[in-house]
């Protein structure tokens, strides 16, 4: 197993050592975890336990917009930040839907995806490669953390849903066929997406968030208007 949970203050969280050795410092909080989308008292103490000077998070919309934060951007929309300065956090919030992390240790630059379907199928993933290559990163050198999500044992859907990513290329192999249910993984489409694109140094957080319980929000399983964070932070 490539992910270990770790403790730091009041904050618990999944991340890959491996990667934080590299100079990226991430994580995918769990429920027990205190909030930090705003900065309040506990968006503060997140600051200084983390040796952070700020954190940006996005209103997210399930498109495939993404965000360039290099010279004291603070977007307010989106799906993406990438993240190019020292001592800022960039957030996205998730519950079910898949947080990707890409990585170029040589570049020092780093991108926070969130990839519910919607943006899947509008291939984001793909995008934040691309604006990575923009920035000089090498495919060869971007290491990939696909986060905790639903997994495709929990995450049934409809064929409007299948129809949309067959029309957009992606394989069939993305889902799993029970009898007349379809049950899509998030986590092999964006696989798809990154091998694609010759990044293949994945390393894959296996959590489902939905059959995981006590430790992430599920919006499948009732959690409406509650989401965890996960964080990038450039060392």
């Amino acid at each position: 197993m490539g992910y270990k949970l770790k403790h730091i203050g009041r904050w618990s969280y999944f991340y890959v050592p491996e990667i934080e050795k590299k100079g990226l410092q991430h994580g995918f909080f769990t429920i027990s975890s205190p909030d930090t989308t705003r900065l309040n008292d506990d968006g503060k103490e997140f600051l200084k336990t983390f040796f952070l000077k700020d954190f940006i998070t996005l209103h997210q919309e399930h498109g495939d917009t993404i965000h360039i934060i290099r010279y004291g951007e603070r977007p307010k929309k989106g799906d993406g930040l990438i993240l190019t300065q020292k001592q800022i956090a960039c957030i996205i919030k998730t519950a079910d839907c898949l947080p990707v992390i890409l990585y170029d240790p040589t570049e020092s630059i780093a991108s926070i995806i969130h990839a519910g379907w919607r943006g899947t199928a509008k291939k984001i993933t793909e995008k934040a490669v691309h604006i990575m290559k923009d920035l000089e990163c090498k495919t060869s050198n971007i290491e990939a953390i696909l986060g905790p999500s639903v997994n495709s044992c929990c995450y049934n859907v409809g064929k409007e849903v299948y129809s949309i990513f067959m029309e957009n290329g992606f394989s069939e192999h993305i889902f799993k066929k029970e009898n007349d249910a379809l049950f899509l993984s998030l986590r092999e489409a964006n696989k798809e997406i990154l091998k694609k694109e010759g990044v293949f140094k994945i390393h894959d957080v296996q959590i489902c968030t939905f059959c995981t319980d006590g430790l992430f929000y599920s919006y499948r399983r009732g959690d409406r208007n509650k989401r965890q964070i996960n964080f990038i932070s450039l060392l």
